[in-house]
């Protein structure tokens, strides 16, 4: 028994050994290619601004830097004897002295991805301002504080600026709130 056993084993791993031996040959084929892959993205430009600008005048701009709005001093001849003239010259040399800065840190944010960057404008649109009564004031002027810049500013963290606007308050004759006053932030990618 042992050895029908043993004849059929060995029969056996002949057939298979024999089946491997002459049995053709299968390869394995790959082929792999690559894509290239391309996305137009469209040129995009935003502003954000205020809706209005509302700057404090003090005492100190109206004096020019050196008093505050209440105050006295001497004349400068300090005795008269009844017809010597009184000093008239006015001690809110900000006023007389030409037009009052203020800055507006940040005025504007622009997004873009032009890649030249933008060119920022900022005008004037209505320059009068209308007080109490009859007072005006005149905003005289405006500049930007900033650069423009001059690559893609990108579409996450915006390009800030701001502006020194001049008022001239010359016949700003009242204390109180003066309206009317427009101005123009522009944007244009090249």
């Amino acid at each position: 028994m042992k050895s029908k056993i043993l004849a059929i084993v060995v029969a056996a791993g002949t057939a298979v050994v024999g089946s491997l031996f002459s049995a053709p040959a299968h390869a394995q084929l790959t082929v792999n290619q690559d894509v290239d892959v391309e996305i137009n993205v469209p040129e995009v430009l935003f502003l954000r601004t205020f809706q209005t600008v509302s700057l404090d005048i003090s005492e100190a701009d109206l004096a020019g830097g050196t008093t505050g709005g209440v105050g006295q001093d001497y004349n400068s001849t300090p005795l008269t004897d009844g017809t010597t003239a009184i000093d008239q010259t006015s001690p809110f040399g900000g006023v007389t002295g030409g037009p009052i800065t203020k800055t507006v840190n940040e005025l504007y944010a622009v997004w873009s991805n032009n890649p030249g960057g933008a060119a920022i404008t900022l005008s004037t649109v209505n320059t009068a301002l209308t007080g109490p009564g009859t007072a005006t004031a005149t905003i005289a002027s405006i500049t930007s504080t900033g650069t423009d810049p001059t690559a893609a500013i990108g579409l996450d963290t915006p390009y800030v600026g701001g502006a020194d606007i001049e008022f001239d308050l010359s016949t700003a004759m009242e204390a109180g709130t003066y309206t009317g006053g427009v101005i123009n932030v522009s944007v244009a990618t090249p």
